[in-house]
């Protein structure tokens, strides 16, 4: 085993030769605030070592002001209890500051789990690549890029 120090963060977890490798994240985050609307887009497995991650940056974007908060679950690969119980406070909680959650394009694994406990049916689920727009207004259309996605 190395004497060296490991960087802030960055664990190494053991294998089965006996080396350390490094710990790879299992879920991504990314979040893009703007005037109408905050969007955050999540990644990977959503499950109890990690989905308060997902609830705080909700918190976060209460404090960003816009009216809508948009979440693109598309690329989650798995989704425990935990990421749902994150989604249903996340709603109580933009609920309760007057802002509205919309998810955006469900994972098939995430629409399972949230139609198997009865709340995919809470929850304003937009499937299409074009996003709502605040305060009831049409939303502007998409033009493709080209790009794949």
């Amino acid at each position: 085993m190395s004497t060296d120090l490991p960087v802030f963060g960055c664990h190494h977890v053991p294998t089965a030769s006996r080396s350390f490798r490094p710990d790879e994240p299992i879920m991504w985050l990314s979040c893009e605030a703007l005037e109408d609307a905050t969007r955050i887009s999540v990644a990977g497995e959503v499950d109890l070592s990690n989905a308060h991650l997902l609830s705080e940056l909700v918190e976060t974007a209460v404090a960003a002001r816009a009216p809508l908060v948009v979440v693109d679950l598309s690329a989650v690969s798995f989704f425990g209890a935990h990421g749902t119980n994150a989604l249903v406070g996340a709603r109580r909680l933009l609920a309760e500051h007057g802002r509205r959650l919309v998810l955006r394009r469900l994972s098939p694994v995430v629409r399972r789990v949230l139609d198997i406990t009865g709340t995919l049916a809470a929850f304003e689920v937009v499937d299409r690549p074009a996003l709502p727009a605040a305060h009831g207004r049409s939303a502007r259309p998409v033009a493709p890029t080209g790009t794949g996605s």
